[in-house]
């Protein structure tokens, strides 16, 4: 794990120590779930990267699945919903040292053993690929099983189709709430063969304009954020493009890292303001000694990464104002 991520951790266990007898243990538990995943994740192998094919009823999910295995693995059909528990698919065997990690990964995201199936070894090897139920299932328990694994999976990929893409419930429940977590998030556009001409474009254009909305950054021209594709699981266009994506996001092994960072920076913009903004009537901590209020202030600015937020401000303001100021050649750079 990274030093500076080992740190704001640290500082997170001793600033929730701090604040158990001042602040409410509903106010806290997000922010200790977080620290729970980390040690959990922390156990088991990195060479390995988990990612859930996520997406609602007709998305093509399932189609999808079967088709970046190359293998018939999770029924598809017309009966709604079709996928009724999750699906998994690793590459690999015990020569190169996979298969064992994998399955302490799908055992504890708690994959039933005959869910779970194994593909020769590939470019994908080390790739963990879960197809989970429909998130807006009417099936009992469905969702509140696919929002448990969305906690613990290294990155999802959103299946959409070009009816349902702008779906509030898509990006109000799930886009806009894990706009932090663009660097382990792919949108992907399937059923790319219904539409004709220059729709394609428009229909991507149009969902790239909604994550920008959702807050959510768009991993293009070389800056850090959100894959956006489109692919048509029936006709396998674009399917290759994205199995590439996935072959080199699970190669740099940072999965991990990366969603533990977004899920950590996650809880603290949520706990901050209840020490930044205290509020009595709230359960916040109130009649702190300077001293001990001090403690707080340092171990809050270390868990958020404070300093690093500042410098990364300090580089965007820089860049913001060269661009105001600058000649026409360094506008044109």
């Amino acid at each position: 794990m990274e030093d500076g991520l080992r740190q704001r951790l640290g500082a997170l266990r001793t600033l929730i120590g701090l604040s158990l007898p001042r602040v409410g243990r509903a106010v806290l538990a997000e922010a200790g779930r977080v620290l729970d995943e980390a040690a959990s994740r922390r156990e088991l192998p990195r060479g390995c990267t988990t990612v859930a094919l996520a997406g609602a009823t007709g998305s093509g999910k399932s189609s999808l699945f079967n088709a970046l295995t190359e293998a018939r693995l999770a029924e598809t059909g017309v009966r709604r919903p079709t996928t009724a528990a999750p699906v998994a698919c690793t590459w690999g065997g015990e020569a190169n040292g996979v298969t064992d990690g994998a399955e302490r990964l799908l055992d504890r995201l708690g994959i039933a053993a005959d869910a779970r199936h194994r593909r020769p070894p590939s470019e994908l090897s080390g790739l963990v690929l879960i197809d989970l139920p429909d998130h807006d299932s009417v099936a009992p328990g469905h969702r509140e099983r696919v929002d448990r694994l969305l906690e613990r999976v290294d990155a999802v990929v959103w299946v959409v189709d070009p009816e349902k893409y702008a779906d509030a419930v898509l990006h109000e429940r799930y886009l806009r709430q894990l706009a932090g977590h663009a660097e382990v998030t792919f949108v992907v556009l399937n059923q790319r063969d219904r539409l004709t001409g220059d729709a394609v474009d428009a229909v991507l254009d149009d969902l790239r304009r909604l994550l920008d909305d959702d807050g959510m950054a768009l991993g293009e021209h070389g800056e850090p954020g959100a894959c956006v594709l489109s692919v048509s699981a029936l006709t396998g266009e674009g399917v290759d493009e994205l199995r590439e994506e996935l072959t080199g996001f699970a190669a740099t092994r940072r999965a991990a890292l990366l969603r533990l960072r977004a899920d950590l920076d996650g809880a603290m913009g949520r706990l901050r303001p209840v020490y930044a903004e205290p509020d009595p009537y709230a359960g916040a901590p109130g009649g702190l000694t300077e001293r001990v209020r001090e403690d707080f202030d340092d171990r809050l600015a270390e868990a958020v990464g404070a300093r690093a937020v500042g410098q990364a401000a300090e580089r965007a303001w820089l860049r913001h104002a060269e661009q105001l100021s600058a000649t026409p050649w360094t506008r044109l750079r």
